[in-house]
């Protein structure tokens, strides 16, 4: 990450949760936000039921933002929840045009796709695990 924003980042979205969110907040430059979406690591992998010892040991885990430490450091922690805004399609559709746009004028760049042919199934594991990679890693199954 310090290669890539070497004063840290101006907003870091997450959707991992417990896992990763100090490490998240640690990688904002100021005034940076913090934008938490989502608590995947807190899920049950595949189709499994919750584990709720996990659970609430996640929870115990789960960073407590201080606003003093916020205002002292001039960074922001802000959260949604997606499925709230289906009934706000308004807000829905005025984001999506303002992304596009930015993406049409060459303000947002996509993140680099990677792919690896299903065979080298390992190896995207391997790298994907190394902590190394950035943007997606894709298999693919015909050249």
């Amino acid at each position: 990450m310090e290669r890539l924003a070497p004063n840290g980042c101006d907003v870091v979205c997450d959707a991992n949760g417990v896992e990763t969110l100090e490490a998240s907040y640690e990688h904002l430059a100021a005034p940076g936000k913090l934008v938490i979406y989502g608590f995947h690591t807190m899920l049950p992998r595949g189709r499994g039921k919750p584990s709720w010892p996990k659970l609430a040991w996640s929870w115990l885990r789960t960073p407590r933002f201080n606003p003093l430490r916020l205002t002292g450091e001039n960074r922001s922690v802000m959260g949604f929840n997606l499925s709230y805004l289906f009934e706000r399609k308004d807000i829905l559709r005025e984001s999506l045009e303002q992304l596009l746009g930015w993406l049409d004028a060459g303000q947002l760049h996509a993140l680099p796709v990677t792919p690896y042919p299903f065979d080298q199934v390992a190896d995207a594991h391997r790298d994907l695990e190394s902590g190394q990679t950035v943007g997606k890693l894709i298999l693919t199954t015909s050249p």
